[in-house]
């Protein structure tokens, strides 16, 4: 790595710590938390980085679609409960505080790969264009639960939580695959960004597990359970730690850097 991107690693590690100890001392709530360890860091990160604010958005709107997925299925299938200040739920079933945290969090993970990783060559129209395609996602996203509560209520399916994963890994496998440039260095850069981004989701499953913000259900539907700060943990949620920021970048990559073909 530079110089630059190693004097950004260290005084974010500085603030996460000291983040870390704050939020599990005081015993911050769910959108207090998300904040602190995502808001705070990506408005940082916003103000710093050069992408327009098209990019902005369709990261977040990339968030919301991802988050929309995760609570929608968590709540069809009783997987897990977060547990936020307020229980206003779309559709009756999407926790709205819950998908502002989640957007949050993939926020900040988009604009670190973007500040850590990216040339910063953009132009506002290109930006703007491909934002139409986050649009869709998020709107599809929303879609899919919407017509799972109309037309499959009653529909289980088994290990649903692996089979979400499986599908997020696919997704991203797909847009690689669609990718006319892949090479060393970008799967280089793909696997060093996994790992940063899943010690970032790791101290959030970290607060979310001690402050009880997320209470996982269903152990029958889940491949395996560990035990962390007395709370039921799958081993699903280690592995999504991985698979969230594969699928954000690999996105950011396919769709909004400007070295890849347009949508």
């Amino acid at each position: 790595m530079h110089h630059r991107q190693l004097m950004l690693l260290g005084l974010t590690s500085t603030y996460f710590g000291v983040a870390l100890f704050g939020l599990t001392m005081f015993d911050a709530g769910l959108m207090v938390s998300a904040v602190v360890l995502a808001g705070i860091p990506a408005a940082v990160l916003a103000h710093f980085t050069l992408a327009p604010a098209a990019v902005v958005i369709s990261v977040t709107l990339l968030g919301t679609g991802i988050a929309t997925i995760l609570e929608g299925v968590a709540h069809l299938y009783g997987l897990w409960y977060s547990l936020g200040t307020t229980e206003f739920r779309l559709l009756e079933v999407l926790p709205l505080e819950v998908i502002a945290a989640l957007s949050l969090q993939i926020l900040f993970l988009g604009l670190l790969y973007e500040i850590l990783y990216d040339d910063g060559t953009y132009t506002v129209r290109s930006a703007y264009e491909r934002s139409g395609f986050f649009i869709v996602f998020a709107l599809a996203s929303l879609g899919l639960v919407a017509l799972h509560q109309l037309l499959l209520p009653s529909f289980v399916a088994g290990y649903p939580y692996l089979w979400l994963i499986v599908s997020f890994v696919g997704a991203a496998v797909l847009m690689l695959a669609l990718h006319r440039n892949i090479s060393v260095m970008l799967m280089d850069r793909l696997f060093d960004f996994v790992l940063i981004g899943a010690l970032h989701g790791g101290l959030e499953l970290w607060v979310a597990s001690a402050n009880v913000h997320k209470v996982f259900a269903n152990p029958d539907a889940y491949i395996g359970t560990f035990s962390l700060f007395g709370e039921i943990v799958p081993i699903e949620e280690i592995a999504l730690l991985f698979v969230v920021p594969f699928l954000v970048a690999t996105a950011y990559e396919l769709y909004l850097d400007d070295k890849t073909p347009t949508i």
